[in-house]
């Protein structure tokens, strides 16, 4: 009894220090870095930025960020890194545990020879290291338009989703969605070899997963548009991802500072 009365308060003192660890550290340093840099958090309310600065610090705690060519890794690139995964799983039932299966983000300053396909990439997702890569030179280029459906961190992170949930753990997304989602797609494949024309670049039309990875970008970055152009599929994306873009943003909304 003793014990666990011990354990008990032992876990009330850890979650109160998480708590003010989180108020007066990371808190304020996630929100200088992502504020009015990073779309996605600067347009949500303030009763969801808490969430995600929570969501972003377990991610920039949980995964080994490793640099490759001398690139210096701040806090801030690490940060912005760690909150596009926080995007994608901010809604999902699932967040907690998704992404889990993959360990270390390795980082390079610009393009680079990749060691798998010996080829240049900008980014690449390797579930036999549990690793996902990227270059910093094609994050900031993904960044520098919020609104042209090019984004390498949602790009590699939706690529780590779709990954985990069908080779680790097929709980990570919906399963019904997942097979909803699959079966769109694969009527879009059909139509673009009659077609030419469609609202996603050709490269999405590879293969399943890089229609997925395609798709969330355009989800997020040219959301309007996308529902316009795709409802069905945009419908879908809302549902896998519980949430909707075009409804969640709040841009130039009046709101008071977040920490003071």
């Amino acid at each position: 009894m003793k014990f666990a009365l011990l354990a008990g308060l032992a876990r009330l003192l850890y979650l109160a220090y998480q708590e003010l660890r989180f108020r007066f550290y990371y808190g304020p340093i996630f929100h200088r870095f992502l504020n009015h840099k990073y779309a996605y958090y600067t347009s949500l309310p303030w009763s969801l930025k808490i969430k995600f600065l929570k969501l972003a610090r377990d991610h920039y705690e949980y995964f080994e960020f490793i640099p490759r060519d001398r690139i210096k890794l701040t806090r801030a690139m690490k940060a912005i890194i760690s909150c596009a995964a926080a995007q994608l799983l901010l809604f999902l039932p699932s967040k907690d545990k998704a992404l889990q299966y993959f360990k270390r983000i390795i980082v390079y300053p610009d393009y680079y020879n990749s060691r798998i396909t010996h080829r240049r990439h900008k980014g690449e997702v390797n579930p036999a290291l549990q690793t996902i890569v990227f270059s910093w030179r094609g994050i900031a280029e993904g960044l520098k338009y919020d609104d042209d459906g090019l984004n390498l961190l949602l790009h590699e992170f939706a690529h780590a989703l779709w990954l985990e949930h069908k080779s680790v753990d097929n709980d990570v997304l919906d399963n019904n969605l997942v097979e909803a989602f699959e079966r769109y797609a694969e009527n879009e494949m059909a139509n673009l070899r009659a077609n030419e024309n469609h609202f996603f670049r050709k490269y999405a039309f590879d293969n399943m997963e890089e229609f997925f990875a395609v798709a969330v970008e355009n989800f997020f970055e040219r959301s309007k548009t996308f529902l316009d152009a795709q409802p069905t599929l945009y419908a879908i994306l809302v549902k896998l991802f519980n949430q909707d873009p075009v409804k969640l943003y709040a841009p130039n909304i009046k709101q008071k500072p977040l920490f003071r």
